[in-house]
């Protein structure tokens, strides 16, 4: 009796704290059970295979499938609970904040945190002023603080570009792992290290982590791995989640043997990026759409929209940035089946018409497209793999509608497919930037409408 009491006290009360074995062994034990009743519910009630990387990458689309969602959703409640409560627990035995448990509810980032503190043993030193004692990694961190800054933060760069070229090259992934996960490992990363002799202000924590996010960025460009522009947008998802890292590791800084935890982590992302490549979701579908009034009749409209003239030079200062851009647009043909070529600035997209409603609805596919962008870059070229298929066009349309007073609607729309992670995030980037592209070919096109009417 005196044993159950003991079990439910470290799995069921709030009271108390857990060690990392059980913390640990339960979470494995429960997200087995999460896991497989949520794989009986989907694929017996609604035909649907159920895996690991679907709680892993919420990059999937459940928005047809309502019902299940909302099924999983309360199902996942006592799980919730339960992990919650264990991560409240084991936060309060290594001696850290507890409202830290918020880190359960970030994609990928709550899977390091679960490998951290699985890692962390329980605190012995209850003196959050007392560092631990010296172990083989505080030897070669200097004691003087600027040469401890630089050296922490050099240090973490060498690892994090073996990871990202690991990532890109050898798995080919651009997802959680690269975008989040690496960000916020190298923010923990640092601040341990500076940290190994002496306990560092919350501020000096950031200043840290954003630095070696720097050095790293500046080591990116200097060695050709990416463009200016590409890692000017990852830094905006970068820097966030990397401050996240280095304050997460101001709360553990001073936790007994919490050098022991840069080597793990390191370990855990590279594990973590591969399941990822392994269990790749199919890449995520969405769909932009733009509008423009014009003073013309859709008959008028409708012949500037099958095939346009060359366009004037860019003035947008995002196309000078090497982001492709439309040039001219004719067709062989007519009907459906005929074939459609736009010019952009990087190469043409070949387009076969699939639906000719004359002169109100225009669709065609995309068999050919060209790379979306040229990168800045100090070197005269580089090819970055994710101009290779990870962002892919897959249909495009045109639809006018008439509004009367020799007035028509035009809208154009773009379907494509992304393969980058977080899906949603880059869906921000890619809606922009479509949306641009889209209001030069809509302007050009009411310019000639309405000058020819």
């Amino acid at each position: 009796m005196e044993q159950i009491k003991n079990i439910y006290k470290q799995l069921f009360s709030w009271q108390g704290d857990v060690g990392r074995g059980v913390y640990a062994s339960t979470g494995f034990v429960l997200f087995f059970f999460k896991w497989n009743l949520d794989r009986i519910i989907s694929g017996y009630f609604f035909s649907i295979t159920w895996l690991p990387y679907q709680y892993m990458m919420p990059d999937i689309d459940l928005q047809d499938k309502k019902n299940l969602a909302l099924i999983l959703s309360l199902t996942a409640l006592p799980f919730i609970y339960l992990g919650i409560l264990l991560t409240v627990k084991r936060l309060r035995a290594i001696g850290t904040p507890t409202f830290l448990a918020v880190l359960f509810f970030i994609p990928f980032v709550n899977l390091i945190f679960f490998m951290v503190l699985s890692v962390l043993p329980t605190r012995i030193n209850k003196n959050k002023d007392e560092l631990p004692p010296p172990n083989w990694v505080s030897r070669f961190v200097p004691l003087t603080p600027w040469k401890s800054f630089l050296f922490s933060a050099g240090t973490s760069v060498l690892p994090c570009l073996l990871l990202l070229v690991t990532a890109i090259q050898l798995l080919q992934s651009y997802g959680w792992g690269v975008f989040v996960g690496l960000p916020f490992i190298q923010g923990v990363f640092t601040v341990l290290l500076h940290s190994c002799h002496h306990r560092r202000s919350y501020i000096h924590c950031i200043l840290l982590a954003l630095s070696a996010c720097a050095m790293l960025a500046a080591c990116i460009l200097l060695l050709a791995i990416e463009g200016i522009i590409c890692l000017a947008m990852a830094t905006c998802i970068a820097i966030p989640v990397c401050a996240l890292g280095a304050s997460v590791g101001y709360f553990i800084q001073a936790t007994y043997h919490a050098n022991r935890v840069p080597a793990a982590l390191l370990l855990a992302l590279l594990f973590l990026m591969g399941f990822e490549k392994v269990e790749s979701p199919k890449p995520t579908s969405f769909a932009v759409t733009s509008t423009i009034d014009v003073n013309a009749p859709p008959e008028t409209v409708w012949q500037n929209v099958v095939s346009f003239s060359e366009l004037p030079p860019v003035e947008d200062w995002l196309f000078k940035t090497g982001l492709a851009y439309p040039i001219r647009a004719n067709i062989n043909g007519t009907g459906v089946g005929a074939i459609r070529h736009c010019e952009f600035s990087t190469g043409p997209f070949v387009e076969p018409i699939i639906i000719w409603n004359e002169p109100n609805h225009l669709r065609f596919g995309v068999t050919s497209m060209p790379q979306p962008m040229q990168e800045w870059t100090f070197y005269k070229h580089i090819h970055p793999p994710h101009l290779d298929g990870y962002f892919k066009t897959t249909q495009g349309e045109f639809r006018l509608e008439s509004i009367g007073n020799e007035q028509t609607r035009l809208h154009g729309t773009t379907w494509y497919e992304n393969d980058l992670s977080p899906a949603l995030y880059w869906k921000i980037w890619s809606d922009f930037l479509i949306h641009r592209i889209h209001l030069r070919v809509l302007k050009h096109v009411k310019y000639l409408s309405e000058k020819k009417n």
